[in-house]
């Protein structure tokens, strides 16, 4: 009944806003944007596919400058830092990968030019120099194949121009931010074509460190280069070379104080959840159920906010820590794209190779005190090829294809031997994935008005794990190393686990009816299937049995009614969907004291996404979007008994909105321009703990521009977050450990300008 309720819902407000468009005034033509969300180029008024696409001019108007940004005016999908973007996690209708160890792979696929990036490390991106970004909801499996059960984000770069072209861009901001972009592309013979791009960018950072350098800071250097070969008009050859680095502070967190629940805490009913308390709970705990860990260096103290003595009281923007904290990190890749057109088809073959190395280390408990260092490090590279034939005949297009990919990555991951635990925790992991894929689709034109798809991918996954975990003492406690720390998973601990190996083959699919109304109007209706394999925990602190080790993979079923239409010659447009998707083994997330545990349990979905946009009268232009979610994880088992949880990351409202207005000004144009993104409070883990969850919050960005006549001078002034909304898109709880909850929190109202040149 709940769940009729909330599609009769979904279905009235999309179709009544669609009704209320019928009655529009006159307007200015806003950007058409063809996306290749079919692995071909289609208006995307014409993919039968919930789809949000920005083109470079679009993402520059918007102030859309990395992965963070993405999320502002994007319907349904959520972006989350961990550390202070060492690990980006992307969310699309609830669904997302909330573990950030390194070895996980999100729901939420990311294609860079074609080519698929498995790292969650590897994917805060910085946007410059691109032709667009896709957003695609929903499972996209046929097509893209494994870990797009929720969705893909895809981002392609400008290619290589026919003409002269580059611009250059400067950006001056507040927090000593200075950045810079620029492009330079043409014709180098007569076949042959480049394009090379450039970007650098400082910041200071905006979290203060009383005793070291603020935090939050950015150190980035980024570069693509790119030569397009066309020796005639059947073959292209397009070569594309990228490489990022960031060298960096680690993350701070604004630390609360907290408890777990489990009882014997005055004034707590002990329903084991956590939760953030005053400061005479607070004392109650740390004195009489808090564990405690090796040598203490403080006392609780009254007031205090962990555990050990220390206080944490400036707010979520100033922090202290005992030692210089780091993160670096090295991407590099090079992408092969050839296509051959043949009398039968277009060969296509996307070979992608890239290198990832990543050092983080962090004080996770952002006090002066020494307690909790937290280290990361990766080592790994990825190879991918694809190969696929496409064609079409009068009635009938169709793709059929294999894949095959390969990353071996291994690392370290722990926590320092520090005067709080006594013992440091040292955990080697090796892992080594090996998939293969065949996949096709098919299209048919039954008629002018209905087309009939089909899509079937087959993936074979094959993963070798090995984890050696290992301790180390402090002087005190012997000072030696050791692979027989009992206290810690005891049942792989002192021989390690040996490499263990998972194999496992499914099927993920879609069928579609598209009927196309009229030229302006399409309604599709879909049943896809989607599959992400299982993986492996214990990777940081393994407080669990071996058998916990693995987790198996996740299939949702999704059921999916969309409607797209476009009114007054493109004037004004409406694009809505409603589904629901039903979860196998959905691969949620938790916390058990430090150490990270995904596990299988059964899902829902329920939700619709809205998109309008409108040009009422020349010079205006608006666009509005709203996600409606009803997510949730069945029988959790966990804090509070067994029961439905809402799922993390998954508001049950968000909504985006935009005005722009534009005009002729000082022999050139104007245009001044708000937008805003509200979410509606959420957890931030499975188990829905008070403490790990953040309140609603809206953040508006502004900035006004002045385009020269020929369109090459442009000069902007932006803030962003112009309300300074305090906001924490994650949070974590060490109570266990120090007595605290750890929230990540998001950036304060920034002000900056920009200038840029064009030929």
């Amino acid at each position: 009944m709940r769940h009729l309720k909330y599609a009769q819902l979904m279905l009235g407000l999309s179709f009544s806003l669609i009704l209320a468009f019928h009655s529009g005034a006159n307007a200015q033509i806003l950007e058409e944007v063809v996306v290749t969300a079919q692995k071909r180029e289609q208006s995307l008024s014409d993919v039968g596919i919930s789809v949000t696409a920005f083109s470079g001019q679009q993402m520059r108007a918007l102030g859309v400058n990395s992965s963070q940004d993405i999320d502002n005016q994007t319907p349904g999908l959520i972006v989350s830092d961990y550390g202070g973007g060492v690990t980006t996690v992307f969310t699309i209708r609830g669904a997302g990968q909330l573990d950030f160890n390194d070895q996980q792979e999100g729901p939420v696929a990311v294609y860079i030019d074609g080519a698929y990036n498995s790292y969650l490390a590897g994917v805060g991106f910085n946007f410059y120099d691109l032709e667009r970004v896709e957003v695609l909801r929903g499972s996209q499996g046929t097509l893209f194949g494994r870990n797009a059960t929720a969705g893909l984000v895809h981002l392609i770069s400008a290619k290589p121009t026919d003409e002269n072209e580059g611009y250059v861009e400067f950006t001056a901001g507040e927090y000593g931010q200075i950045k810079g972009e620029g492009a330079i592309s043409g014709p180098l013979s007569d076949t042959l074509k480049g394009r090379l791009s450039m970007y650098y960018e400082d910041t200071d950072g905006f979290i203060e460190i009383d005793n070291g350098p603020d935090t939050r800071d950015v150190g980035n250097y980024s570069g693509r280069a790119q030569l397009l070969f066309e020796p005639n008009d059947r073959l292209s050859i397009h070569v594309l070379g990228r490489w990022a680095t960031d060298d960096t502070n680690a993350d701070v967190y604004d630390v609360r104080s907290g408890v777990t629940d489990v009882g014997g805490i005055t004034g707590l009913p002990g329903d084991g959840f956590i939760k953030n308390v005053d400061s005479a709970t607070h004392f109650d705990y740390c004195t009489n159920v808090f564990p405690g860990f090796g040598t203490v260096p403080g006392t609780p103290v009254l007031g205090a906010t962990d555990c050990y003595g220390g206080v944490n009281n400036d707010g979520p923007y100033r922090a202290e820590t005992d030692f210089n904290t780091f993160f670096e990190r090295d991407h590099f890749g090079v992408t092969g794209n050839i296509e051959y057109e043949t009398d039968f088809g277009t060969i296509t073959s996307i070979t992608d190779w890239q290198d990832f190395r990543k050092r983080y280390n962090e004080d996770s408990d952002s006090t002066a005190q020494t307690l909790f260092h937290f280290f990361q490090d990766m080592d790994s590279n990825q190879f991918s090829q694809e190969l696929r034939l496409a064609g079409e005949a009068e009635q009938l297009r169709w793709v059929v294809g294999g894949y095959y990919l390969n990353i071996d990555s291994n690392g370290r991951t722990g926590v320092e031997a520090t005067g709080s635990l006594g013992v440091g925790l040292d955990n080697l992991w090796e892992l080594e994935t090996t998939t293969y894929a065949v996949f096709s689709q098919v299209e048919y034109d039954f008629n002018d008005a209905f087309t009939g798809i089909v899509g079937l991918r087959w993936t074979e996954d094959e993963k070798d794990f090995a984890l050696n975990p290992r301790c180390t003492f402090l002087p005190a406690l012997g000072g030696l190393n050791s692979t027989d720390c009992l206290i810690f998973a005891p049942q792989i601990q002192g021989t390690g686990l040996a490499k263990t190996r998972r194999t496992e083959g499914d099927w993920s699919g879609n069928i579609e009816l598209d009927w196309r109304m009229n030229d302006d109007t399409l309604v599709y209706g879909k049943i896809s299937r989607g599959h992400k394999a299982g993986g492996f925990n214990g990777v940081i602190i393994s407080f669990f049995d071996a058998n916990e080790i693995t987790y198996g993979s996740e299939t949702p079923l999704t059921y999916e009614l969309g409607y797209k239409s476009e009114y007054f010659d493109g004037k004004a447009g409406v694009s809505a969907s409603v589904f629901f998707s039903d979860y196998e083994g959905f691969q949620t997330f938790s916390q058990r004291g430090p150490s990270l545990i995904v596990f299988n349990t059964d899902a829902e979905i329920l939700g619709s996404e809205i998109e309008l946009t409108l040009a009422p009268a020349e010079g205006w232009e608006f666009l509005f979007g709203l996600s409606l979610l009803d997510a949730e994880i069945q029988d959790f088992a966990g804090a509070g008994g067994v029961s439905n949880r809402q799922m993390p990351n998954a508001p049950d409202v968000s909504f985006n909105a935009l005005g722009r207005y534009e005009w002729a000004a000082f022999g050139g144009r104007m245009t001044a321009q708000i937008d805003m993104n509200y979410v509606d409070d959420r957890p931030l883990n499975a188990v829905n703990d008070p403490a790990i969850r953040d309140a609603s919050y809206t953040v508006a960005n502004a900035n006004v521009q002045w385009l020269s006549a020929n369109d090459q001078w442009m000069l902007r002034l932006w803030v962003k977050n112009f309300t300074d909304e305090v906001y924490f898109p994650t949070a974590f709880d060490i109570t266990g450990i120090t007595g605290v909850t750890q929230h990540s929190v998001a950036s304060p109202r920034w002000f900056g300008g920009t200038v840029g040149y064009s030929w």
